[in-house]
């Protein structure tokens, strides 16, 4: 890394201390002088960024992500972020203070797409967020199609939101018109595609039914097709666990077909800390995890000594990554 750069992430760590005190982090710089990647998208998730009775740390976790992210040379054209961008309860302060977060890599001319977790409120993110309002194919739902250079990118809304503003519902769900859509989209592309949302697959079948390999072979076949008939999905990327794993578990084992599905860290809410960053080819598109920490419940105070099992998850992760393939033509 060479001086200027390190200068830049030093500034913006720096800056994130005095986030929740100024109302959001308005010293922190902006960094959109470095070329863009288009082949390169930055994937984050479950920021839990709160402006109300929030842990300070979580700001600052992001603050240092979104730092990281705008140090990379050449810097992602994409950033994906599929949900829980607020902390527990989307409040409207939440989504004011992740706009501000935001705003560096929006200037940057990094184009953002935002997903909505089992944390957000739709009606309070579109207040913060109004350019969403008109742009989901699905009326009711917040739902984004985005288009990359060799892939397309569907960012589903798997968001079971109660009528209560203090609770949430932790599964999440599809519903019906949204599962219809889905299911016509990816038989329909040309191109190769993701699919992803808050939610991990085995999640989205009944709902209050909890997880179930069901579930994710039925949304598999939702996304994927099936053995006779498959779509161009290449696989499912969600949030939600604050953990990276790999599973295989989108298609059923006889129909030939790997069905890969990736789970994010989060930013900075507990688990594995870091961000993904996917770079497409033009018959595979690589996702790779960028760990560099881990904690729970939350970090250790500056005068802790390091927790060892912690500092050996990070290094146990460092490098890994899914190759997920483009279909045959």
């Amino acid at each position: 890394m060479d001086t200027s750069r390190r200068e830049f992430l030093k500034g913006c760590a720096a800056a994130s201390v005095t986030l929740l005190g100024v109302g959001g982090c308005s010293v922190m710089p902006t960094f959109g002088s470095l070329r863009k990647e288009e082949t390169l998208v930055a994937i984050l998730s479950d920021c839990h960024v709160g402006n109300w009775n929030s842990p300070k740390y979580q700001g600052e976790k992001f603050a240092e992500c979104i730092a990281r992210v705008l140090a990379l040379d050449p810097l992602p054209a994409k950033m994906l972020i599929p949900g829980d961008l607020a902390y527990l309860w989307g409040r409207k302060e939440d989504y004011a203070l992740s706009r501000t977060l935001l705003q560096p890599v929006l200037d940057a001319g990094i184009e953002v797409t935002i997903g909505m977790g089992n944390h957000d409120r739709r009606e309070n993110f579109l207040e913060l967020w109004p350019e969403y309002a008109d742009r989901s194919p699905v009326p009711g739902r917040i739902v984004s199609k985005v288009r990359g250079v060799h892939f397309d990118y569907i960012m589903a809304d798997t968001l079971d939101q109660p009528v209560e503003t203090d609770r949430w519902i932790t599964p999440g769900t599809l519903d019906d018109a949204q599962r219809e859509w889905l299911k016509a989209e990816c038989a329909a592309s040309k191109r190769p595609l993701f699919v992803l949302a808050h939610h991990p697959a085995d999640e989205l079948g009944d709902p209050g039914k909890g997880r179930s390999s069901v579930s994710a072979q039925k949304f598999g076949e939702l996304i994927m097709g099936t053995k006779e008939a498959p779509t161009n999905c290449c696989g499912y990327i969600h949030g939600h666990d604050h953990q990276w794993y790999v599973t295989r578990s989108l298609r059923r084992w006889n129909d030939g077909r790997v069905g890969h599905t990736a789970a994010l860290p989060s930013t900075g809410h507990w688990g594995d800390i870091g961000y993904c960053l996917l770079r497409e080819y033009p018959d595979r598109a690589e996702l790779s995890l960028v760990q560099y920490d881990y904690f729970t419940p939350q970090p250790l105070s500056a005068d802790a000594a390091p927790n060892p099992a912690w500092q050996a998850i990070v290094r146990d992760n460092a490098g890994k990554r899914c190759t997920f393939m483009a279909p045959a033509s």
